[in-house]
């Protein structure tokens, strides 16, 4: 059953990062193991784990390659089949 929660999930923070950058679609990865999903974006990568606390937000970090990494905090949107 957590398979397809995965995909649902994987496939809704795609949407949101594309939606973010206005840019070409956001692949995004599932990292089971980690329980983690993982993107690059805007040279970066960014990991958002499995269990969101706050179902409005995605809540995850952007890490700089080798560098520094912040905490980062973006709206989730209505997918159209949830109506």
């Amino acid at each position: 059953m957590s398979i397809p929660t995965n995909k649902h999930l994987m496939d809704a923070l795609s949407r949101d990062l594309t939606q973010a950058s206005k840019e070409k679609r956001i692949k995004v990865s599932d990292d089971s193991a980690r329980k983690v999903f993982t993107a690059n974006k805007d040279g970066a990568v960014w990991v958002f784990g499995h269990k969101q606390s706050d179902p409005a937000f995605w809540v995850g970090k952007k890490h700089y390659g080798s560098g520094p990494s912040s905490r980062v905090r973006m709206p989730r949107s209505q997918s159209a089949d949830a109506e």
